[in-house]
């Protein structure tokens, strides 16, 4: 597996564009466009947010279709809690794209992300369809990767290739979201994260939608900015196979390599997203190891990175560890309090459930000072461990979120 420069329109067959068709106030490009010039077969993994928008009601039926060719997505407005008219907007933009394309609706999927409760004008969609399409080229997947864009200050996009027998498979991908992030994603079998997958390999749709609910479990789902689960949030997955390696039927070798490279590209954007997070002036990475089981671990980092107490902690660069043992005593697993270690990056602070007497105070300040914090917490009551990733909690995401709707 190789890192490659480039995003979602990078596998052979994928082309991209993004157009301004005036939702956003700002008046930067809101309307984007992934397209595959041969069928594919799609995965997606969704918000488990019961006030589900109406973009992922339409793409959770859409999906269940057999083929698919594009996605559509829109920035600048949420299109949710928007009722029936809500719904009737999301199917009119796949039908406005398929009809532009010359496909079934049925065969493009649709996503929105922006500002909850106003009309999405579907009829500025509809007069843009036309240069959008026109405009699609391999170059324009870094147009869909800044089209997609809310509050994020800059678009996310990554590429890596991988070695299938004879032939070398392509995967790239990009997602946006900065903010309202802490995504629950369920895959579907048969301000908002929002991820664009698109790889060349040849891969049945059930071993894709596997291949997904593997990845998404270590990555998108292990990122936390503010906590807030969005209503919108939204993974696709497209393959068109035109890589031409042997199709994958089953769980083989070329599988897992399969399953490797992207999982390895999933991770990568999804630490994007909480670097990027609203206001965040650190990345955090929470390690949690020896947990007894895989859930456990995942609980337990997740826990802590969700503490706004510990990220609150993190912006003023205090060394208040204290967080992270309240966190990860909140977070519902097992484990022995009196053997628990924490780790502020290489320096033990607690030590068997009390403070290390290496420990010290000042060498801990300097090392919150840095842009990247990594704390690790040993639990020693397994072999299992996860990572989760977040950001500092900032005055300046408080006031990005006080202002959001003006």
């Amino acid at each position: 597996m190789i890192i490659v420069k480039g995003g979602v329109a990078t596998a052979k067959g994928f082309v991209a564009n993004g157009v301004k068709a005036g939702i956003k106030k700002s008046g930067n490009k809101d309307l984007a466009l992934l397209y595959s010039e041969v069928p594919c077969v799609a995965a997606a993994a969704f918000t488990t947010n019961n006030f589900a928008a109406s973009p992922v009601k339409v793409s959770k039926l859409h999906i269940k279709n057999k083929m698919h060719q594009a996605v559509i997505a829109n920035s600048g407005n949420a299109n949710c809690a928007n009722g029936k008219a809500g719904d009737a907007i999301a199917v009119a933009m796949t039908e406005c794209a398929a009809k532009k394309l010359w496909l079934d609706r049925r065969e493009v999927l649709v996503a929105s992300t922006g500002i909850i409760g106003e009309l999405l004008p579907i009829k500025k969609i509809r007069n843009n369809i036309a240069p959008l399409v026109d405009g699609l080229s391999k170059a324009g997947g870094r147009t869909f990767a800044e089209t997609i864009m809310t509050t994020d200050t800059v678009a996310k996009e990554f590429a890596v290739k991988v070695k299938l027998g004879s032939s070398v498979v392509t995967i790239g991908g990009a997602c946006k979201g900065v903010g309202m992030i802490y995504p629950v994603m369920k895959a579907e079998k048969h301000a908002t994260l929002l991820c664009f997958i698109a790889t060349d390999a040849a891969i049945s749709k059930r071993m894709l939608e596997e291949a997904l609910s593997e990845s998404i479990g270590d990555s998108f789902n292990m990122v936390s900015v503010d906590g807030d689960m969005s209503t919108n949030d939204t993974c696709f997955v497209l393959a068109n196979g035109m890589a031409g390696n042997k199709k994958i039927t089953k769980k083989n070798q070329e599988y897992k390599k399969f399953v490797e490279g992207l999982k390895f590209l999933s991770i990568e954007l999804a630490k994007m997203l909480a670097r990027d997070g609203e206001g965040a002036t650190k990345f955090i990475e929470i390690e949690v190891r020896g947990a007894k089981s895989l859930l456990d671990a995942k609980l337990a980092a997740r826990k802590i990175s969700a503490s706004n107490l510990l990220k609150c902690a993190v912006f003023g660069e205090d060394p208040n560890w204290g967080r992270v043992a309240a966190a990860c005593g909140a977070a519902g697993v097992s484990f022995d309090p009196d053997k628990t270690d924490i780790y502020l990056g290489a320096m033990k602070a607690l030590s068997n459930g009390a403070i290390a007497k290496s420990y010290d105070k000042e060498k801990a300040r300097k090392f919150f000072k840095g842009n990247n914090v990594k704390i690790a917490v040993d639990l020693k009551n397994g072999r299992y461990k996860a990572t989760a990733w977040t950001c500092d909690l900032s005055k300046e995401y408080v006031a990005i979120n006080s202002e959001y709707s003006t």
